[in-house]
């Protein structure tokens, strides 16, 4: 009998009295994103391409620390969370409130959410550019094909990741800058530039944020990898792991993808009625 991949114990945690900090990777990543503005731009998206709350849920892929899979499950969805990073995923236990239908969260990197948490679901979403920053084409086509699994004929998929073609095209001198992002953290303002940069087959970014404290400036930079997804080649490797793609937009408004224009690139794709791939 298969297991309810909703029926996973979450680890507990206890509740910390420290001040509020940015030493830890979870809380930076938390702290620099204005959470309250995203989500209403986004819940809104995910909520009008999945429909109603369906009886197998919602899969959460890449989900940081589990403010899409939290709100979800505030408008009546079962969502499981799944991310290959423990301290993300602690994170977002922290959050977890008393729901039903219920959130929970599980530790599961590409490339495992078949093996780990193979469902099946009403549908699946991997947004926040979690897809790029799987590195590789290999390691992004996996998760693709995890997709293609564990999502049920019919059911839907969201994935979002930057617009790669306009960054690499302004890129290609000294770099894109991408920002500023201002987010609010206990008593300070935070502000975030993205720089992105070519790397042979990658783009690397570097996140800096700043604050001030004590009357001084702080600073937190951290880099990262990400494979420049297109999206012709996203919507082959879609079709190759049994999706058809129904909408290609260039952001949660709706406004259609334009390769010279839109900031993000955003991909609404059905699960069609054949088997699964690799059954």
């Amino acid at each position: 009998m298969r297991t309810d991949p909703f029926d996973v114990q979450p680890m507990r945690s206890q509740g910390s009295r420290r001040a509020p900090t940015f030493a830890a990777s979870a809380e930076n990543y938390d702290r620099m994103i204005n959470w309250p503005a995203r989500l209403a731009r986004e819940i809104p998206f995910l909520e009008r391409v999945f429909g109603p709350p369906g009886a197998l849920g919602l899969l959460d892929a890449a989900c940081g620390t589990g403010r899409h899979a939290l709100a979800m499950g505030e408008r009546g969805y079962r969502v499981l969370g799944t991310d290959a990073s423990e301290e993300m995923l602690k994170a977002a236990r922290r959050l977890v409130r008393p729901l039903r239908p219920p959130v929970r969260f599980l530790r599961a990197a590409f490339g495992e959410l078949a093996r780990k948490a193979p469902g099946p679901y009403d549908g699946a979403y991997c947004i926040g550019n979690s897809l790029a920053a799987a590195g590789t084409e290999r390691v992004a086509r996996a998760a693709l094909a995890d997709f293609g699994r564990v999502v049920r004929p019919g059911g839907m998929l969201v994935l979002q990741v930057i617009n790669f073609a306009q960054v690499l095209r302004e890129a290609a001198g000294a770099g894109c800058i991408r920002g500023p992002q201002t987010a609010a953290f206990a008593d300070r303002e935070l502000v975030t530039f993205k720089v992105f940069a070519p790397a042979g087959n990658a783009v690397m970014v570097t996140n800096v944020t700043f604050w001030k404290q004590d009357q001084r400036w702080q600073k937190h930079v951290f880099v990262g990898r990400l494979f420049p997804i297109g999206a012709v080649a996203l919507a082959r490797w879609l079709s190759d792991a049994g999706f058809r793609v129904r909408e290609r937009l260039g952001d949660y408004a709706g406004e259609r993808f334009n390769a010279k224009t839109s900031a993000d690139l955003i991909v609404v794709a059905q699960r069609t009625p054949a088997a699964r791939p690799g059954s």
